[in-house]
């Protein structure tokens, strides 16, 4: 029986701390801190001592009912037409959210690097769209409500009704209003902004405890934001999106932290700290200690190793890299949980309501549809049946479609287009020439433009 013991403290303000244009990818941190100091619920959920009590060789698959609410601005009531996202794109994201959690997904075949291969764990997690509502009846999982709001200010976490970093989910504020948080995962897709500083917010999720306090007026906070462009890889999802916000945001979710450092000096220089082996974060040993954040894509040769490991308690008899692939950081490319974020998530599952788990949703009674198959799926994404393969690719990528491919151009991860034109082989790509990292091939077809994002990794 593994004992956690969560003791609170707060996260500081990562504004002055990170410059980087995109530093505010996830904003949990920052909605958490806020809801600890205006919530004691909260915070005395998230001091309450849980216990683990799943043996590893007795798990089984847990299933989790959710339900996506698509809040799509009015001008876009055609499905697939901006905000207004397409079946095929949630389709697509739910496949994404059931390999990163069961331990299936692409990587494990050819992982850019193996570094960290053996602390790989499997919460082996299913999602499965709700076909049944609160009150009984049928239902595809995915509601779609048409707003006057533009967008959504993931900043605004005043202390008001309808402050915009929630207001999406309440029908009073233009939203739309969740369904019974204690059996169902609440997913809200919408279009993000924000107000204070550059950057940008792709998807943010509260820890878990605000189900605590059974009379409380914030359980309607509870479940993920995520903007429209970062919800899965097909239909109008950004070129950048690789379908992990969600999976990063369902970590925060089951109670993970990030496995950066979110701590600066007196300077707001950042300093190393080992971020989830604490009290709060679950005492997560098998996360080495790091130091502020790495953006870029992680491959063969990725080395950084900002802080010295042997300084802290963990599992490590030697100094070791830093696991940017690892879901919870903020790397270009990610595709691991390790084993003992996985006791972390089974353990808020395993723990009551009261307690600041989620063992109300491990039990739901609530009915699921597991096959994939959303009813009336509409056809607008063109790329539904284009696949490019392997990937991570050591060089040589294969197009396979029915659709016939005009042109190709690629572009490296800052958005340089580093080869373009018409080919004579236009299902087979040659890029043995190219350095490792990330890169994105528009593909020119009949039936329209398709972005595809790669990662070559020799």
């Amino acid at each position: 029986m593994k004992k956690i013991i969560l003791l609170v403290f707060l996260f500081n303000n990562l504004d002055p701390v990170f410059p980087q244009e995109n530093y505010k990818k996830c904003n949990t941190t920052r909605l958490v801190n806020q809801e600890l100091r205006s919530n004691p619920a909260y915070l005395k959920a998230r001091n309450n001592e849980k216990e683990l009590n799943i043996s590893k060789s007795k798990r089984t698959t847990i299933t989790i009912p959710i339900v996506i609410h698509v809040v799509h601005r009015n001008s876009h009531s055609n499905i697939g037409v901006g905000t207004n996202i397409s079946n095929a794109q949630i389709e697509d994201q739910l496949r994404i959210l059931n390999e990163d959690y069961s331990k299936t997904n692409p990587e494990l075949a050819s992982t850019p690097r193996n570094t960290f291969i053996n602390y790989w764990g499997n919460p082996d997690l299913k999602f499965c769209l709700a076909s049944t509502d609160p009150n009984g009846n049928p239902t595809s999982g995915i509601t779609r409500t048409s707003t006057a709001q533009i967008n959504w200010d993931a900043d605004d976490d005043s202390n008001t009704p309808c402050h915009e970093a929630n207001g999406m989910k309440r029908t009073s504020c233009g939203g739309k209003d969740g369904w019974d948080p204690s059996k169902y995962l609440n997913i809200w897709v919408c279009d993000l902004t924000n107000s204070q500083g550059g950057g940008i917010t792709l998807g943010y999720a509260y820890l878990p405890g605000l189900l605590a306090d059974f009379n409380s007026s914030n359980d309607y906070k509870d479940g993920l934001v995520v903007d429209y462009r970062y919800f899965g890889t097909t239909g109008i999802a950004a070129p950048s999106s690789d379908g992990r916000t969600p999976t990063h945001e369902i970590g925060h979710y089951l109670g993970l932290m990030h496995t950066f450092c979110e701590d600066a000096n007196s300077q707001g220089t950042p300093i190393c700290c080992d971020n989830d082996n604490n009290n709060w974060g679950g005492y997560v040993t098998d996360t080495p200690a790091s130091k502020d954040i790495y953006f870029g894509a992680v491959t063969s040769n990725t080395n950084n190793n900002t802080c010295n490991d042997l300084s802290y308690s963990n599992i490590f008899t030697t100094d070791v890299l830093d696991m940017d692939e690892n879901f919870m950081s903020y790397a270009a490319n990610t595709w691991m949980f390790s084993e003992g974020q996985v006791d972390v998530m089974l353990e808020t599952l395993g723990a009551p309501d009261w307690q600041g788990g989620r063992l109300n949703l491990t039990n739901s009674n609530v009915s699921v549809n597991c096959t994939g198959i959303i009813n009336s799926i509409d056809n607008s994404d063109t790329d539904i049946n284009l696949s490019v393969y392997p990937n991570p690719s050591k060089g040589n990528l294969f197009i396979n479609t029915y659709q016939e491919i005009i042109s190709i151009s690629i572009y490296n991860i800052v958005g340089k287009e580093v080869t373009s034109g018409t080919r004579a082989n236009k299902k087979q790509l040659d890029l043995n020439l190219f350095n490792n990292g990330v890169y994105f091939i528009n593909i020119s077809t009949d039936q329209g433009v398709i972005t595809k994002k790669i990662i070559l990794s020799r």
